[in-house]
């Protein structure tokens, strides 16, 4: 597995690597020799530097432990947004060396001179292409140094048909995958939660993903997520990487079972109560709202599917309001939709919005949406509705560029 993954990363960086350094050779090759071999030599250090950084990191997963939190978090982050940056300016460089030659070729066949393809032309281009890829760079830059913490309140009106009159004005806060695993210090979780304290819920939604890889991650705010405060209850369910599927081997069923009843200790210790393909009712005057938790259920086969709406919903009576908890939006359209016309709302997670889009109002884009047909925000079909949350934290690339951090806040009407 750790040689598997070395082999495929250094068969996609070094390729960029050679490709976007032919462009960067032209720009510096009017500086002074020293210097042309200092930027030389630095750009291939750090190419050498990227592949024994994967090889640190994938020693700690194949031994089974988890890399420190530094080099798992943001030095894979930079390593990343270095990457994709020179990928873009590869992308713009093959578009330029493709038509320079058909250009080549049609000079060659006819005899045609063209402005196009005039060596000054053509160096031009590969500098554009070197400085858009400066782009992207600073953008992702920013989103780590200024943005990964931006949370957002979300306040979102939740029209519920026969909703019963008790339950008119009920307050519920919203928060998914958090990734624990990503946080170097309490400091941010500790003003989330004073944001999602200060708008009084009257009950609170986590759906899923806590950690990143194991349930130890989460121990270390324990202390911190507990402060959570709502009179009828936080209520949570499981995300795909709270399984620690992604971090055990699958022959290992010890480590997933060990990760399994800590992580539900977890839960417990937070206050939270764990809903495993089970449901709570909340009675009041004689009303009854079913809140409804389910494991995690996703269309894509990379996805558990421990999901069991029928198991979850087993006990609740017809007439009850049922809103279901569900990490993954792509169930609610696989199963909820087709199968269980009585859960009024889901509430899911799980997409992140990419972490990276834009959004104005009246319009919104992120790559998330060619993964997901319902991947940020309030959606309905049939008289059924989804609530995609965008998320607390961060995975992989540790900021957020247009799509924040949400805490949702829903006043039933």
């Amino acid at each position: 597995m750790s040689l598997y993954f070395i082999l495929i990363g250094a068969s996609i960086i070094l390729p960029i690597d050679f490709y976007y350094y032919r462009a960067l050779k032209k720009i510096i090759e009017k500086l002074s020799p020293t210097f042309r071999k200092v930027i030389k030599i630095s750009y291939w250090a750090f190419t050498v530097s990227t592949l024994v950084f994967m090889v640190f990191v994938s020693s700690y997963f194949t031994s089974n432990q988890v890399p420190p939190k530094f080099a798992r978090i943001y030095l894979f982050g930079i390593v990343l947004i270095i990457l994709l940056s020179k990928l873009i300016g590869s992308i713009l460089i093959i578009f330029h060396d493709v038509k320079s030659l058909v250009l080549f070729t049609k000079h060659k066949l006819f005899h045609r001179k063209t402005r196009e393809y005039l060596p000054s032309r053509r160096q031009f281009l590969k500098k554009s292409a070197i400085v858009a890829s400066a782009i992207p760079f600073g953008t992702l830059m920013f989103g780590i140094l200024k943005t990964a913490f931006d949370f957002k309140i979300r306040n979102q009106q939740l029209q519920i048909p026969n909703l019963p009159k008790p339950f008119k004005g009920l307050r519920i806060v919203q928060i998914s995958d958090i990734h624990s695993g990503s946080f170097l210090t309490n400091e941010p979780l500790k003003k989330a939660i004073e944001l999602i304290n200060e708008q009084k819920p009257d009950m609170v939604f986590f759906t899923g993903d806590l950690v990143n890889e194991i349930a130890e991650e989460a121990i270390p705010f324990i202390d911190t997520l507990k402060q959570i405060s709502a009179p009828l209850g936080v209520f949570s369910i499981l995300g795909n990487h709270d399984y620690g599927d992604y971090f055990y081997q699958k022959g290992d069923t010890e480590g997933r079972k060990h990760n399994y009843k800590l992580m539900k200790g977890v839960h417990k210790k937070l206050g939270w109560k764990l809903l495993l393909n089970e449901h709570h009712i909340v009675e009041k005057e004689n009303e009854r709202l079913a809140i409804i938790g389910v494991e995690n259920w996703g269309s894509q086969a990379r996805f558990q599917k421990y999901g069991d709406i029928n198991k979850a919903k087993s006990g609740c009576l017809d007439h009850d309001l049922k809103l279901l908890l569900s990490h993954d939006p792509s169930h609610w359209e696989d199963v909820v939709l087709p199968d269980h016309p009585d859960i009024a709302v889901t509430f899911s997670g799980h997409t992140h919005g990419m972490q990276f889009g834009i959004e104005i109002p009246g319009f919104k884009w992120s790559p998330s949406q060619y993964l997901y047909k319902f991947w940020a925000g309030l959606y309905e079909r049939n008289k059924q509705q989804i609530y995609v949350n965008r998320g607390l934290g961060f995975i992989g690339y540790p900021g957020r560029v247009g799509i924040l951090p949400e805490i949702t806040v829903f006043e039933l009407s």
